[in-house]
């Protein structure tokens, strides 16, 4: 089971001044353009009804976070509202308590104005049903159960329509080229690393530029 990841979108009109929330579109389900090193490109439709998405995670207060980072608890600038998780409309739905602490001050500003709208969802995949098409066409994956784990707030989202409302992971906001994913992999790889070295290097008191 892989940890993929799909833009959403962020209601800026429905922020509560009161409560510090806000209401968001997680996800619609549009088709979107995968990459896969052993089968090729094909297109992944996320299917969206209370059947096929298991929204226990996101109830029990899913963190909301800081473009899919979870390195630190510095990373979480929300969470879910427990129990505001639900599906309506072929639309997943969500409300997001914001973070008040000063260093997050900046992104939530910038929720409420309306200038960071784009949303991504950090999801397993259970059940994929693959669907053959004509000649010259790539295959269709209908994930048919899957299980949302995290909401992120980000520059550029998969799924246009998942804003804020008016394990093997793969993190991909758009189509890429092999090329791509290969570069993708190895900064990846190379942000691992030095995270990991920083770690060891704050707990024998040291430090690392």
């Amino acid at each position: 089971m892989n940890l993929c990841r799909r833009g959403a979108e962020v209601r800026a009109s429905s922020f509560n001044e009161v409560d510090n929330t806000v209401d968001l579109v997680w996800t619609t389900g549009a088709i979107v353009r995968r990459q896969s090193w052993i089968d090729g490109p094909y297109d992944e439709e996320l299917v969206v009804n209370s059947k096929s998405v298991r929204l226990d995670r996101l109830n029990a207060g899913a963190p909301f976070l800081n473009t899919h980072a979870n390195w630190s608890l510095e990373d979480v600038i929300g969470s879910v509202v427990p129990g505001s998780a639900r599906i309506e409309k072929g639309q997943g739905i969500a409300t997001i308590k914001l973070s008040t602490a000063p260093r997050d001050a900046d992104n939530v500003a910038k929720i409420r104005d309306g200038i960071i709208r784009n949303i991504s969802v950090g999801y397993l995949t259970h059940a994929i049903e693959k669907i053959a098409r004509g000649k010259g066409q790539v295959p269709l994956w209908r994930v048919i159960d899957w299980e949302p784990h995290e909401i992120s707030a980000v520059p550029i989202p998969a799924d246009t329509g998942a804003q804020i409302r008016s394990a093997d992971y793969s993190y991909r906001s758009a189509p890429q080229t092999a090329a791509d994913m290969i570069r993708e992999a190895m900064a990846t790889r190379e942000a691992e690393q030095e995270a990991i070295i920083d770690r060891l290097l704050a707990n024998a008191g040291g430090a690392h530029d």
